[in-house]
């Protein structure tokens, strides 16, 4: 039935019903298509959407179908025939009497003669030997004579080992299709875009000789689509990042209480809007809706102190809200001449009543004549971390399942950022230092330039270690 356009490489994404196609739809093309309702026989045509456009005219197509619905009887009367898809083109099912055989009718005569590809996707919570219905879909589809790729749903965010498990359960239950070429993960709620992309490699692996070329053109603008966006991320994080390491906040000489807080909240205000301002316009980069309401928010941080020790009871209550940033930061404070060490941990919480005001997360310096406060590189460290398990969270949130909002991180993920950071401290931490105080605009362009490049590569460790498959292209 394969009847290919040269420059169009058709995909058809086909299931038992309310399986979740249209939901994945949605996340692979980055927009809301079609219905989502959790019934059977939602989606009752064939769709098809463009999810990849080249430069030359070269497209990738991704085509919705209906699910199947009895696949039993449509199996039945389809090995009644001589030519099954013949008979099932001009066969003919009441649409409300006989729903479930006039979905399975539109899956099969519907389905573009283009399809280069078959995508079925299927419950991974689910035993494969529990879903009788799935080997007699796969009979139905290898009528097609089209190479089928399984894709599981509703596998969460599974380790890659975990994830393996399930790829092999289901490539054993599969085994006896040859037109099955491969089994991966795919959920549709916390697929990462690095999922997407192995799924385009085995799309290129099934597909004939002389489709291959077409493939890769399109896989390999598919990369730099979002490694663009991964640097784009990492740009923003940069720029702010270093804005924080340089901002200072100055203190009046000889001022004691009021004004080192007013300088503290100040700091700890603007780098709570920069930090969420960031995490925002990553939002809007990744392709979804919403917008952030959780805070950075620094733990307690113990770091050597340069001067003397204050006693905690020198540092007054802050009433009223805090920043929400400043949970547990500390402080080592020079005003004045008067050299102050570590401070106590003390806190102002988003929303919350009045709280001891934190003192551990910021160091002093002087700039010129100016005593001046500014953030110390432990909090720093902090906020760039906070970004990148950010970051994880975002690239795994699927467009199907709606607007932003907060999402657990994964204990691998935590370690993944942890261990590519700790590679680099040491450069890092140079930034910083080499930011702070600094005003000079060229100086922080070529510093905010370097640390943009240094934080792509970071953002691309952290990847290859949660999927090591992707680690030839990240």
């Amino acid at each position: 039935m394969n009847q290919h356009h040269g420059d169009c490489l058709t995909l058809s994404l086909m299931s038992h019903t309310n399986v979740g196609k249209t939901t994945l739809m949605r996340t692979l093309l980055g927009e809301d298509v079609g219905e989502v309702l959790d019934r059977a026989h939602v989606t009752l045509e064939v769709s098809a959407h463009t999810l990849l456009q080249g430069p030359e005219g070269q497209r990738l197509v991704l085509c919705d179908t209906p699910g199947f619905g009895d696949s039993a009887r449509l199996l039945k009367r389809l090995r009644e025939h001589e030519d099954p898809l013949g008979w099932i083109k001009t066969e003919s099912f009441d649409s409300q009497e006989q729903r479930a055989l006039f979905c399975d009718r539109e899956a099969l005569s519907s389905l573009p003669s283009t399809s280069d590809v078959l995508l079925y996707l299927v419950n991974a919570s689910e035993s494969p030997q529990d879903r009788g219905y799935v080997d007699l879909e796969l009979e139905i589809l290898s009528l097609l004579e089209l190479p089928v790729l399984i894709l599981l749903n509703q596998t969460g965010a599974m380790r890659t080992l975990e994830l393996m498990r399930d790829v092999h359960r289901w490539e054993e239950a599969t085994a006896r299709w040859p037109a099955v070429r491969g089994v991966l993960g795919l959920d549709a709620f916390t697929r990462c875009w690095v999922q997407e992309g192995r799924l385009f490699e085995c799309v290129r692996d099934a597909l004939p000789e002389d489709r291959r070329p077409l493939a890769e053109s399109l896989l390999s603008l598919w990369r730099e689509e979002h490694l663009d966006t991964l640097r784009k991320t990492t740009d923003l994080f940069a720029a702010e990042l270093v804005r924080a390491a340089a901002d200072s906040e100055p203190i009046i000489t000889g001022a004691w209480g009021s004004d080192k807080q007013q300088a503290a909240r100040a700091l700890g205000e603007r780098m709570e809007a920069g930090t969420l301002r960031v995490v925002d316009s990553m939002i809007v980069l990744h392709g979804l809706d919403g917008r952030s309401h959780q805070d950075f928010k620094a733990d307690q941080i113990d770091f050597k102190a340069y001067n003397e020790q204050v006693a905690p009871k020198r540092w007054g209550i802050l009433g009223g809200a805090g920043s929400g940033l400043l949970t547990g930061l500390g402080a080592d404070l020079a005003a004045g001449g008067l050299s102050f060490g570590t401070g106590a941990l003390l806190g102002a919480l988003l929303g919350g009543a009045g709280g001891l005001f934190a003192a551990r997360g910021y160091n002093s310096f002087r700039a010129g004549v100016t005593p001046c406060m500014g953030w110390s590189p432990e909090v720093l460290d902090r906020d760039l971390n906070f970004l990148l398990q950010k970051f994880l969270a975002v690239a795994h949130f699927g467009r199907g399942r709606g607007a932003w909002r907060e999402a657990s991180i994964s204990a691998h993920w935590r370690d993944a950022v942890s261990a590519a950071l700790a590679d680099r401290k040491v450069y890092t931490h140079g930034v910083w230092k080499s930011a702070r105080g600094e005003t000079d605009e060229q100086a922080l362009f070529d510093l905010r330039k370097d640390f943009a490049v240094q934080l792509a590569g970071t953002a691309r460790s952290v990847l290859k270690a949660v999927y090591p498959e992707a680690g030839h292209w990240l």
